[in-house]
C-alpha cells in the first residue's frame, strides 16, 4: 500500500459533514444513554478514536431551514448576540478593546471572513476584517501558509468566530488553522497563537486521554498569565483532552432560556456537558472538590444546548444561518469574557482565577449529565458541580485577577513538569509534593532554583542523556556520524518507525552576556509533514512566551543544519527537541541533535 492510499482515510473523513457518533470520553459508561439519540442534532465533525486525534464539538439542529445573508425582518432562529451579552450581562462600549482572542482550529474555511462580517452586521457589531486589523488568519506554524478547506470543521470555526463576536465585539480575532485534527498540530496552533500576542485562546475540540501521551501534548496548554479556555465535551458524563488539562478553563454546558424572573433567563446543566474525573492530569491546586484525586472537569460552564443554541452564520458547505450548541459554543464564550475582563495573573494561571470569585458567577443547580458516585461530578447542585463548575458569567468580575488575587494564583501555580513527577496512581491521594510546591511559590520558587541551573551536556559527550528529562517511545545517544566529538542525540528510531513521541527537555538558565541559543540538527524523515515532523521549541519560564525556534519539519535532509533563537541573561529556560513518527511502518522518522550551546 502506498503512502498516498494508506492516508487517503483522512482526507474521506474530513469531506464528510455530519456523523452521528458520540465522542465518549472515560467514565462515560456510567452516563448510560447518548444525550443526542433520537434528536434533530447532527454533530459537525467526524468522530475519531485514533489516540492523539480530536474533532470538534459543535453540534448542528438538523430541523431548522438555513437563511442567507442579513435578516432586516426577522432575526435568525436561536440566541443572538444581545441575548447573550444580555443573559451573562457582558459589558459593552469599549470593553475588550485592544485584547486579542486566538482561534484554534483545523483546516481552512475560505468564507471564514466573508461569513463573519454577515453576522457582526446583523446584531450591530463593529466590523472585524483584515483591512481594519481586527482579523488575522494563520497557519498553526505562524505562517500564511494555509491548510486545505473542509466544510466540516469551516461549521465549528463559524461557530466560534461568531461567539467570540457576541461576547467580546471590540476584541481583535486570531484565526489559527492547524494542517489536521491531531493534540500536536493544534497545540502547536496555541504555542503560536502565544507567540504572536494573543493573551486569550478559545479551543473547541477534544479527544479521548491518553496513558501515552508525551509530556509535550500538556506543554502546549501551559501558558502562565495566558487564558486558555477548552470544550469539556458532548457526551454527558466522561472527560476530554485537553479540557483535562491542568492549566486550561474547563468550560461545561448549559441550557438557556427566556424566563419571567428577576435574572429574565431560566439556565440548567445540560446532560450533553462532558463531566467528570482525568485519568492521567494531576489536579491543580485550586481545585478542592474530594470526588477526584486527579483533574476534575468543569471550571466554569456556558450556553450549549442546542435546543437553546446560538445563531451561526455559515456558507461554506450550508446555506447560511444554523443553529448550534455543544461545549464548541461554550468555550469561546468564556474566552470573550476573560478578555472583557482583560485582568490576568502575569506569572500565574488564568483557569485559578474564578476559584476565587465564586460568589460572582450564576450558580447553577439543576440538570444532571448521567449517573456516578459521587453525585456532584455529573448533577449540578449549589456550590461547585461537574457539569458547570463553579458556574456561568454573571458580568466579568469572576474572571478578574485584582492584585490580591493575582498573588494568590501565583502562589498556585503548579507546572507541568512538576506535575508530572508527582503523578498520582489510579485512585490515589493528590501527592505531598504537589501541595508543597504550590506553598513555597510555583512558578518564582521553580525560576529561583534554575537561577544555579546551567546548560549542561549540549554535546552529549557523557555518551548518555545527563542533565535532559526524556519522554516518548524512544531517547538516546548515538555515535553514528555526530557532528562533533564522539556522540550525537537521537530522537526515534532510523530503520524502524515506533508510533509517537520522542522528547527530550533540559531547563537551563542564560548568564550575563548570553545572547543566543544554538543547536545542530540532522533530520531523517521521508514522510510528509502532516503525518511525521520535527520540531523544537524554547520556553522563557520568566515571562512565560514560547517561541518556535525549529518549525515542524520533514524533510529528508540527512544533513547536519543549524538553528538558533535569542535569549536574555538572567532568565530561566525549557529546551524542548521533539520527533514524530505516526508509525506507519516504511517511512521512519528520526532526528539526531549535537552541540547545544550558549553563546
Amino acid at each position: 500500500m502506498s503512502i498516498l492510499t494508506r492516508r487517503a482515510g483522512l482526507a474521506v473523513l474530513a469531506a464528510i459533514a455530519f456523523v452521528s457518533v458520540p465522542v465518549r470520553g472515560v467514565g462515560s459508561a456510567d452516563a448510560g444513554v447518548d444525550p443526542l439519540a433520537g434528536l434533530p442534532v447532527k454533530r459537525a465533525c467526524p468522530d475519531t478514536s485514533k489516540p492523539g486525534m480530536v474533532t470538534c464539538l459543535a453540534l448542528v439542529r438538523t430541523d431548522v431551514t438555513p437563511q442567507h445573508g442579513i435578516q432586516p425582518q426577522h432575526a435568525p432562529t436561536g440566541l443572538g448576540a444581545r441575548e447573550l451579552r444580555d443573559a451573562y450581562r457582558l459589558p459593552t462600549a469599549t470593553a475588550g478593546k485592544g485584547q486579542t482572542v486566538a482561534i484554534i482550529n483545523v483546516f481552512d474555511d475560505p468564507k471564514a471572513e466573508s461569513d463573519l462580517a454577515v453576522y457582526r452586521a446583523q446584531y450591530g457589531l463593529p466590523p472585524c476584517t483584515t483591512a481594519n486589523g481586527c482579523f488575522r488568519k494563520v497557519n498553526a506554524d505562524g505562517s500564511t501558509r494555509l491548510p486545505h478547506a473542509d466544510t466540516s470543521w469551516a461549521e465549528e470555526m463559524s461557530l466560534d468566530l461568531d461567539m467570540v463576536s457576541a461576547a467580546c465585539p471590540n476584541c481583535r480575532i486570531l484565526l489559527v488553522e492547524a494542517d489536521e485534527p491531531s493534540i500536536p498540530g493544534l497545540g502547536q496552533g496555541v504555542d503560536t497563537a502565544v507567540r504572536l500576542g494573543a493573551k486569550y485562546i478559545s479551543n473547541s475540540y477534544g479527544g479521548a486521554e491518553s496513558a501515552s501521551a508525551a509530556a509535550s501534548d500538556f506543554q502546549h496548554f501551559d501558558h502562565p498569565g495566558v487564558a486558555i479556555t477548552a470544550a469539556s465535551g458532548d457526551s454527558g458524563y466522561g472527560v476530554l483532552f485537553p479540557a483535562t488539562a491542568p492549566h486550561v478553563t474547563a468550560v461545561g454546558g448549559t441550557t438557556l432560556s427566556r424566563a419571567s424572573n428577576a435574572r429574565g433567563w431560566d439556565e440548567t446543566a445540560w446532560s450533553g456537558s462532558g463531566s467528570g474525573c482525568s485519568t492521567q492530569a494531576p489536579k491543580p491546586p485550586w481545585q478542592k472538590d474530594t470526588g477526584c484525586s486527579r483533574r476534575t472537569v468543569a471550571d466554569v460552564a456556558a450556553v450549549a444546548d442546542p435546543h437553546t443554541g446560538v445563531a451561526v452564520y455559515d456558507t461554506f458547505g450550508f446555506g447560511g444561518w444554523q443553529v448550534v450548541g455543544g461545549t464548541s459554543a461554550a468555550a469561546p464564550i468564556i474566552a470573550g469574557a476573560y478578555a472583557l475582563a482583560a485582568s490576568l495573573p502575569g506569572t500565574g494561571y488564568a483557569a485559578a482565577v474564578p476559584y476565587a470569585h465564586p460568589d460572582k458567577l450564576h450558580d447553577i443547580v439543576q440538570g444532571s449529565t448521567g449517573t456516578c458516585t459521587p453525585a456532584y461530578l455529573c448533577t449540578a447542585g449549589p456550590g461547585y458541580d461537574g457539569p458547570t463548575g463553579l458556574g456561568t458569567p454573571d458580568g466579568v468580575d469572576a474572571f478578574r485577577a485584582g492584585r490580591a488575587e493575582a498573588s494568590r494564583v501565583r502562589e498556585a501555580g503548579v507546572s507541568w513538569p512538576a506535575l508530572a513527577a508527582a503523578r498520582p496512581g489510579p485512585g490515589a491521594p493528590a501527592p505531598r509534593a504537589v501541595a508543597d510546591h504550590a506553598v513555597t511559590g510555583g512558578a518564582p520558587a521553580r525560576m529561583a532554583a534554575a537561577a544555579l541551573r546551567p546548560l549542561v551536556n549540549g554535546g552529549f559527550e557523557t555518551g548518555s542523556l545527563a542533565g535532559w528529562t526524556s519522554a516518548g517511545v524512544v531517547t538516546g545517544v548515538t555515535k553514528d556520524h555526530p557532528h562533533s566529538g564522539r556522540y550525537a542525540a537521537l530522537l526515534g528510531y532510523p530503520d524502524d518507525p515506533k508510533k509517537g513521541d520522542s522528547v527530550i527537555r533540559q531547563n537551563f538558565t542564560a548568564v550575563r552576556g548570553n545572547r543566543r541559543l544554538s543547536f545542530w540538527y540532522n533530520v531523517s524523515c521521508p514522510d510528509k509533514v502532516r503525518y511525521d515532523w520535527v520540531t523544537v521549541s524554547l520556553r522563557d519560564d520568566t515571562t512565560g512566551v514560547t517561541s518556535t525556534v525549529l518549525p515542524r519539519t520533514c524533510t529528508y535532509y540527512n544533513t547536519w543544519e543549524k538553528a538558533e533563537a535569542p535569549v536574555v541573561g538572567g532568565h530561566a529556560y525549557t529546551l524542548t527537541l521533539l520527533s514524530h513518527d505516526d508509525g506507519y511502518f516504511g517511512d521512519p522518522t528520526s532526528a539526531k541533535f549535537d552541540d547545544v550551546t550558549l553563546s
